[in-house]
């Protein structure tokens, strides 16, 4: 079954839209997904720098605190624990370490018996008094702690404390209830989703939903991880920081409302991609047409020749390759009537006009087969295409203007390249041929237009199911007489049909399916009177061999 060939204005459509729109998927899906690489890459980068910050905000503020709590303990060592005696300095130095914050917090000073011998706000937790937690809590961490400042997290509230120990022996506990809002604003000042604990786990400051478990403590999905983390159906990407002072903090990001985000702008480019192809499909037709419409010139040209109008003619200005063809075409039509109408004239002489008449019979199924491939290659590769039109001109020129009944064998061989170049592009590597043809007789004069149709048979009929086909040009000179050989490696031809062939060549009056055969043989009859003409060969599966045989004649002026 034939395939479906498209037009030429629907391949050029086809190759616009391809084309122009290719470029465009690319770049979009390009354009995309470095966005997306990007956007998370960025919020990586800004979770990671704000966890950073927050981290170094919050040392510096227990670093206060920390310095605060050694002024007050040099203070109360000073004064031998009589606190009364320097509860001025004490204020003084609270005052001075939390002036730049709105809540200077609870400072308390505790005996070793669990008695508050100072407080800033006039309250202790009852944790701090009760017996029951001399060994718990904030008294614990004092006691694995002696003489060191450390920061403890209890009962939803941050102590920086220090226990002053002489010996094993402790006489007295400085505690600092570092105020809630302090660390709040750091994190509010940075807008981010964060979480601050103590290096158990447990949350001190929290400003978002869903990320503790029911017993206060941040998510294990969470702690200990940097980088992406699914908790809820929500996805976050998280960075933990620790701080020196003994605390972690938390930052997220909220990767759904940027995933929300990316799908809104998706959604917005696929609209405008559509609208992209909805116009590109519009314009392409009107733009096909355009470029397309010498082609069709062309093809309406040769249809209308091959219906027999030879009045027809080409005026295309748009490029030089069509205008060459247009050109070369109205020249062939005008020498092609030409022909004709000398022909008439030379009725009287019938071996003269059956001469004529068998070159005036030009194939116009050639030309139009060409021009048919020229269209296709124009779309993948220009270089073969502009060879081919080069080739075509050439073949134009050669069958149109030259008038000469006879021609050299060089002439002939020089127009039969042109032909050899256009079957090269058109079959590519499944056409190969090989010419040898002696020197001594390229000034030897053979009719015109001698070889191609050797050429033209062996390709129409020798391919048939193969996938490649090899043709050898052979020439030289015996006994005053030329001999030509066109050999092919195709499918030969059957013995009943090859008998069938040989004896319409052979009968005049016969109009055989091998018209080029025919042609060639009933010329050199009728130019050069004698054993001349056409002899065919073959064997099925092996190939066919044409021989033809001339007599010896050279051109005027040169040496035989």
């Amino acid at each position: 079954m034939s395939r479906d060939i498209k037009s030429f204005q629907d391949n050029i459509r086809r190759t616009f839209i391809l084309f122009s729109l290719t470029p465009v998927i690319a770049i979009v899906f390009t354009a995309i997904f470095l966005f997306i690489f990007t956007l998370s890459a960025y919020m990586a980068q800004t979770t990671r720098e704000d966890s950073k910050s927050i981290a170094g905000e919050i040392d510096q503020v227990l670093e206060t605190y920390y310095e605060m709590i050694g002024d007050v303990e040099f203070v109360v060592s000073t004064a031998d624990i009589d606190v009364d005696k320097v509860k001025d300095r004490i204020f003084s130095i609270l005052y001075g370490r939390t002036s730049d914050y709105d809540d200077i917090g609870n400072l308390i000073i505790m005996s070793q018996e669990r008695k508050a011998l100072f407080t800033s706000k006039n309250s202790v937790p009852e944790y701090l008094t009760g017996k029951e937690y001399d060994n718990w809590g904030i008294w614990n961490r004092i006691k694995e702690n002696p003489n060191t400042t450390v920061t403890v997290l209890y009962s939803g509230s941050l102590y920086v404390v220090r226990g002053v120990f002489r010996g094993d022996d402790l006489k007295y506990a400085v505690i600092y209830a570092v105020p809630y809002q302090v660390l709040a604003d750091i994190i509010n000042d940075k807008n981010r989703y964060c979480i601050i604990t103590d290096n158990s786990g447990w949350v001190y400051l929290n400003n978002t939903q869903g990320l503790t478990d029911e017993f206060g403590q941040i998510n294990g999905l969470l702690e200990g991880n940097t980088g992406y983390a699914r908790i809820g159906g929500q996805k976050y990407i998280c960075y933990e920081t620790p701080v020196v002072k003994g605390l972690k903090v938390y930052t997220f990001s909220d990767i759904n409302r940027s995933t929300r985000m990316i799908l809104i702008l998706v959604a917005i480019v696929a609209i405008i991609f559509f609208a992209i192809i909805f116009i590109t499909y519009k314009s392409t037709a009107t733009s096909s047409e355009v470029y397309t419409r010498d082609v069709k010139k062309i093809e309406d040209a040769f249809e209308a020749v091959q219906q027999g109008n030879l009045d027809v003619s080409l005026n295309i200005d748009s490029s030089k390759e069509f205008q060459t063809i247009g050109n070369d075409f109205n020249e062939m039509l005008d020498g092609l009537k030409k022909q004709i109408d000398q022909n008439r004239e030379l009725a009287q002489n019938a071996a003269f006009s059956q001469v004529k008449q068998l070159e005036s019979q030009f194939n116009p199924h050639f030309l139009f087969n060409t021009l048919d491939n020229i269209r296709f290659m124009a779309k993948i590769d220009a270089a073969s295409a502009d060879k081919m039109i080069v080739s075509l001109s050439g073949l134009l020129r050669y069958s149109i203007r030259e008038t000469r009944e006879e021609v050299t064998v060089a002439e002939d061989l020089q127009h039969l390249q042109f032909y050899f170049n256009i079957l090269q592009i058109r079959f590519n590597k499944r056409f190969a041929y090989n010419i040898n043809v002696s020197e001594d007789i390229n000034d030897c004069l053979i009719p015109k237009l001698l070889l191609q149709p050797l050429l033209e048979n062996a390709v129409k009929y020798g391919f048939g199911e193969k996938e490649k086909l090899t043709v050898n040009i052979n020439g030289y000179q015996h006994q005053e007489r030329l001999i030509f050989i066109c050999e092919d490696d195709g499918v030969g031809i059957d013995e009943d049909v090859l008998e069938e062939l040989k004896a319409s060549i052979q009968d005049p009056d016969t109009a055989p399916a091998h018209f080029g055969l025919y042609n060639i043989h009933q010329r050199i009859r009728l130019m050069y009177n004698g054993d001349y003409g056409l002899d065919i060969t073959s064997k099925k599966g092996e190939g066919t061999t044409v021989r033809l045989t001339l007599p010896k004649r050279v051109a005027p002026g040169t040496a035989g």
